[in-house]
């Protein structure tokens, strides 16, 4: 919820955004440094925080999200009701996240009453990154599955 608190204060998400320019800054703990085993592409970490930075209607909507984010217990609420969607789920995490409990995991599948929980090794939070080829071939099994249960 750091994100909250930075929104928190005047003038703090623009300067946290104007901040994240800088490789030393996106690599920090706590930051992408935490998100990803392998280093972002500069130009990839730039494409994700420049339209804030430059747009001022993104920058307006990034700041009324951080400043509106659910309290804890709605949130609870929410995730009890996400058992009511009853097609199949595939829930996929990386092993060495650092930012989502472990705890979590068998959780947040055990919600749905369709759900499949695939763990990816050698990931942080950023699987798309990290682990780019095992999360399209996991998607690729699963899509045509889950296809033929909706169809």
């Amino acid at each position: 919820m750091r994100g909250v608190r930075v929104a928190r204060i005047p003038g703090g998400l623009k300067a946290m955004l104007h901040l994240l320019k800088f490789r030393f800054v996106q690599r920090a703990p706590g930051s992408s440094g935490w998100m990803s085993k392998t280093p972002v592409p500069a130009e990839v970490m730039d494409s994700w925080f420049r339209p804030a930075r430059e747009n001022p209607a993104i920058m307006r909507d990034v700041l009324k999200y951080g400043l509106h984010t659910p309290p804890k217990e709605t949130l609870l609420e929410w995730s009890g009701r996400l058992g009511e969607f009853t097609g199949p789920v595939l829930v996929v995490w990386a092993k060495e996240d650092k930012l989502m409990p472990r705890e979590h995991r068998p959780r947040l599948a055990a919600l749905f009453p369709d759900a499949r929980l695939a763990e990816v090794p050698d990931s942080y939070t950023l699987v798309p990154e990290d682990q780019p080829e095992l999360l399209t071939n996991l998607l690729r099994e699963f899509v045509p599955v889950a296809s033929r249960k909706r169809g």
